[in-house]
Parts: structure tokens; C-alpha cells; sequence
């Protein structure tokens, strides 16, 4: 990556602040504990993400070194709940934590560990309230982006500042996709010097190709150790973003198939089967990304019963 560029600079302001970060001295090159990486948000298609669950979780077990991961769709928990019964079932080496990426009116919350929906279009707060009801735990998603929409801003958080009980149980002080560029480092520096709030790392991946490209670090082991790091603020951010790769996958999938083929909710709808009929006429989606990148485990599909391309 060409450190001239902005995103480069971005990446280049973001590696001093995580080798500045308090954990980074315990964790990196440590041999005297145990150091385990977790990615904790991340898409299938049961919401905005091209690969299926399996795509998912075979991705993770094949072409990773997570130790944990969690699915955190969009308002939905319905992906997580079937990769629970799957790595039931073929226990892999990883663990997995049911999640779901919550669209409050004030911005994205992830919710770790819980067992049912929690509504979107609620107030944060109300959101957050929901998550401690079942015992979960919120993380504060790509905040601080000026131009994404569905950021976190610095008055919320200030607001909740004032509202010690409903603090968040951390910050997603690196996000890897678009929403963590020129955010990522703005984030790292206001939990240190203002929030004072525990960071994680996370790919927001939408392709299982980037998955774990940025993660967190943490002592111990397993779904139970990343919790209990992340309440005692023993956390770091750790990797970069998204290659172009991905967004040529996304672009190319949604060039062809456009909103309708992205939830599997609509897939027996009229729109869906005419966005494969365009996916198949203009060749792009899985087959176009798979001849410009040769990649063996590209995610798309072309829905229920019909196979891959």
C-alpha cells in the first residue's frame, strides 16, 4: 500500500497508534501468555454479505487464525443462530458468539452474546438497555465517520458519557471496511485521550476474503476470554483494511443483482429473479471475480436451490 496515498496515511497513522496502545507492549511478541485474535463483525447473506454461513465459517476455519469469531448481521440474528448449529455440529477450532449489528436511530451498535433480535430504530440507549437484559455486551460500530450515516457521533457519545449505566462496553476503534478509513485513527485517540473506553478491532467484512483483516487481540482463550478482556479493558486493535479485491467483488455482485439479491428474505420475489437473469446476461458476480482473481473460495451464490455459478 502506497503510504502517499489517503489511505495509506490512514493506515500509517493507525499502526503508531496501535503500537502506542497499552496492550500492544503485553501482547505483540508475548511468550509468557496466551494470545488469541477475534474478528466480532462480519455479514452473510442473511443480510448485506455475498458469502453464506458455511461460506463463512469454512473461510474462518480454512484461511484464518481466528480463534474467535462472531456473525453480526443486520437486525437480524437468524445467520449467527444457524452457524451455532453448525460449529455445534462440525466443532471447529474456532469459537463462535451469536451477534447482530443493531441500526439505532443514532448510529450502528454491535451486541455480543445474546439469544434474541433486538429490534432496530430505537434510541442507543434503549438499544444498549436491551443488550444487558440478556446479559450481552455493546460495541460502539465505525464511529466517528463524517460522511457514513449510520456512524456514531461525537455529541451521542458524549450523551451517553453522562449516563454512566449505559455506557458501551467498548469501541470499535478499527473497522476495516470503507466506514474505518479516516476514521479508524480519529477513534484510537478519542478512547485514549477522551472515552477512556475499551477498543476492538473487526473487519465489518461483507466477503469472507476479508475476514479477519483487522481483529483483536486479546490474553486467554476463547468466546469466555474475549469477554472477559473486553470488560477489563484488556483489548487491542490489531491488522488494516479491506483490498481493493473486496470492493470489486461487492461492486461487481451488486452491479448485477442490485439490493434485491442480497437478503434471502426476498429471494422468492419477482425483483430477485429478474436481477439473476441480469446477473447471469452481464457475466459479473462470483464467476467475473473468480477469473480476475482466482480465489478458490469466493462467496457468492445464486440462491436457494439453484447452486453456484
Amino acid at each position: 500500500m502506497d503510504d502517499q496515498t489517503p489511505v495509506g496515511k490512514s493506515a500509517r497513522r493507525m499502526r503508531t497508534l496501535m503500537t502506542q496502545h497499552p496492550m500492544h507492549a503485553r501482547l505483540i511478541g508475548a511468550t509468557d501468555q496466551t494470545v488469541s485474535h477475534a474478528d466480532v463483525h462480519m455479514h452473510t447473506n442473511f443480510s448485506d454479505g455475498m458469502g453464506t454461513v458455511e461460506d463463512v465459517l469454512a473461510h474462518v476455519e480454512d484461511n484464518t487464525d481466528l480463534d474467535v469469531i462472531a456473525i453480526t448481521d443486520h437486525d437480524t440474528i437468524e445467520g449467527a443462530l444457524r452457524a451455532r448449529d453448525l460449529v455445534a455440529a462440525q466443532r471447529p477450532r474456532f469459537e463462535l458468539i451469536v451477534g447482530e449489528e443493531i441500526s439505532t436511530r443514532e448510529g450502528h451498535l454491535l451486541a455480543l452474546f445474546i439469544e434474541k433480535r433486538i429490534a432496530p430504530g430505537q434510541s442507543i440507549e434503549r438499544s444498549i438497555e436491551q443488550i444487558r437484559d440478556q446479559g450481552g455486551i455493546a460495541i460502539i460500530a465505525h464511529p466517528f465517520n463524517p460522511v457514513f450515516r449510520h456512524s456514531v457521533r461525537r455529541p451521542v457519545f458524549d450523551r451517553l458519557m453522562r449516563q454512566p449505566d449505559l455506557l458501551p462496553d467498548a469501541v470499535e476503534s478499527l473497522n476495516g471496511s470503507f466506514a474505518g478509513i479516516g476514521s479508524s485513527a480519529v477513534t484510537m485517540r478519542l478512547c485514549r485521550e477522551r472515552y477512556h473506553l475499551p477498543e476492538t478491532g473487526s473487519s465489518d467484512a461483507h466477503t469472507p476474503t476479508a475476514i479477519g483483516v483487522a481483529r483483536t487481540a486479546f490474553p486467554g482463550m476463547g468466546a469466555t476470554g474475549l469477554r472477559a478482556a473486553i470488560m477489563a479493558g484488556e483489548t487491542l486493535p490489531l491488522g488494516g483494511f479491506w483490498l481493493a479485491r473486496e470492493y470489486v467483488i461487492i461492486g461487481s455482485h451488486r452491479i448485477a443483482y442490485g439490493r434485491a439479491g442480497l437478503y434471502r428474505a426476498a429471494e422468492a420475489q419477482p425483483e430477485v429473479r429478474a436481477a439473476r437473469l441480469r446477473a447471469t446476461t452481464m457475466g459479473w458476480s462470483a464467476r467475473a471475480a473468480r477469473r480476475m482473481y482466482g480465489h478458490p473460495a469466493l462467496p457468492m451464490t445464486m440462491g436457494a436451490g439453484e447452486g453456484r455459478w
